[in-house]
């Protein structure tokens, strides 16, 4: 017989808008659970080595991204996984986001856990989802299957946080699949290489300045070579983009998938250690098990293609090794929700502000398309865009909120609302309107939007 455990608030899927969410929800009195495939928390930041949350603030330095996220990053500063320098978040001359904040993946582990346990959130862990129950149009319940057999979850409120909107999809709701063909963006396996001579590849940075991706927004006003000039340390690019030539070399001899043009690396605060971002899988689909099978076989090759590609193209390289990879594979784009309202590239480009926004991006709207090519467009002025709380409600859909790049976009739009920074901003948001929902018995879509943004400033989230 199938066991039924009943909560106020049931969150699906614990990356970083997941376990924000689920903080939120129960440090706001609701009997919270956050269950997730894994066995442990963080999603893409910890299973994916993403390596950084990106972005905390906007190009004029201001920042828009607080509350819990900020806590998360000054709770992993004490335990030494994240920079003690600005609070975390580094300068960032790459250009397309203010400030780059690097985290440790195992210190994130123990950061997460320790919060949602201190806010009184209920984990279970190593669990699939099997299935959703609908009632009248409302999401009330899902089936989940683990070591102890198959069983279901009841809650007044569900929150999909699963990236792949999981739980809208299963009950039938509305959503897009990347580009007008169904085709997606590309997927990256990320790896870490040890033994780097990072203070050898700064010298080379300002040497060739014009071999890297330095001061891209217009809104930085500063050509390559000026940014370059400036840098002191590698802590001054923490997030490199780069090295054309040496791909296109390496292209031309053999040595490097031609799925790309550029690499990128990140730097840890482990000494000597980056996070590579240089794989590029094309033409898998997110929500399908085959397909996400074959994508990580190939990821599997190209990641010690591309370690090789490091040792033999890239200065502070020459005696890198691979030190781990990935246990889960990086996909940027799957299922879009169809929503209450849509987030539109246009809003994201004119930094639009709205009377029911909930959270903020500024990074820049950035599309891996199918072909290979990245394209980017920036927001104006240095400026950040708003996130209205309806991109969080499925249309057509009751008892779900949605956090995370499922959100209710276009895709260029989720291009930038996709990165850490403002999943995490939804997911404090979501966890609050659950909450409320839960403690007055409200749909989502009926939350009072100036008491949530109210709730969310006193905590000292940026609405």
């Amino acid at each position: 017989m199938k066991e039924v455990t009943h909560y106020d608030v049931v969150v699906a899927g614990a990356g970083m808008a997941g376990v924000v969410a689920a903080i939120a929800a129960a440090r706001s009195k609701a009997r919270t659970l956050l269950t997730d495939r894994l066995a442990f928390l963080g999603g893409n930041m910890t299973a994916g080595l993403l390596g950084n949350f990106l972005s905390f603030h906007n190009m004029k330095g201001e920042q828009i991204t607080n509350g819990i996220p900020q806590e998360i990053v000054d709770a992993c500063i004490e335990l030494g996984g994240a920079f003690r320098e600005h609070r975390g978040h580094l300068p960032n001359a790459y250009g397309n986001a203010y400030s780059v904040t690097p985290i440790d993946p195992e210190v994130l582990k123990l950061v997460t856990q320790k919060l949602c346990l201190e806010a009184g959130v209920d984990l279970l862990l190593n669990t699939y989802i099997a299935g959703t129950e609908t009632e009248n149009g409302r999401v009330t319940a899902i089936r989940i299957v683990n070591k102890s057999g198959e069983s279901t979850l009841r809650a007044k409120v569900f929150i999909d946080a699963t990236g792949d909107a999981d739980l809208v999809a299963g009950a039938g709701g509305a959503f897009h699949l990347g580009n007008e063909a169904g085709q997606v963006m590309s997927i990256s396996l990320f790896s870490r290489l040890g033994n780097v001579d990072l203070d050898e590849h700064l010298a080379y940075v300002k040497k060739y300045a014009d071999e890297f991706m330095l001061g891209e927004d217009p809104y930085i006003g500063k050509s390559k070579r000026e940014i370059a000039a400036g840098l002191k340390h590698w802590m001054d690019y923490p997030l490199v983009t780069g090295h054309y030539n040496a791909v296109k070399a390496a292209q031309a001899n053999g040595e490097f998938h031609r799925n790309r043009q550029r690499v990128v690396f990140q730097v840890t605060t482990i000494p000597g250690v980056v996070v590579l971002n240089a794989t590029s899988l094309l033409g898998y689909n997110p929500t399908d098990g085959e397909s996400m099978t074959k994508a990580a076989l190939e990821g599997r090759e190209q990641i010690f293609a591309v370690a090789r590609f490091f040792r033999d193209y890239v200065p502070g390289f020459a005696k890198s090794f691979v030190l781990d990879s990935a246990s889960a594979l990086g996909v940027r784009e799957s299922r879009r929700i169809i929503g209450a309202r849509t987030l539109t590239t246009a809003m994201c480009i004119d930094g639009q502000k709205n009377d029911d926004d909930i959270a903020r991006g500024s990074y820049c709207l950035d599309v891996h398309q199918p072909s290979g090519i990245i394209e980017h467009k920036h927001i104006k002025d240095g400026e950040s865009y708003g996130i209205p709380y309806g991109t969080l409600i499925p249309e057509k859909l009751d008892g779900v909120i949605v956090a995370g790049r499922s959100l209710s976009s276009e895709r260029f739009a989720n291009g930038s609302a996709r990165c850490q920074a403002p999943i995490m901003g939804m997911g404090q948001a979501a966890g609050v309107a659950a909450a409320l929902c839960a403690a007055r018995d409200l749909a989502p879509r009926d939350v009072p939007l100036g008491e949530l943004r109210g709730i969310l400033r006193g905590q000292g989230a940026v609405v």
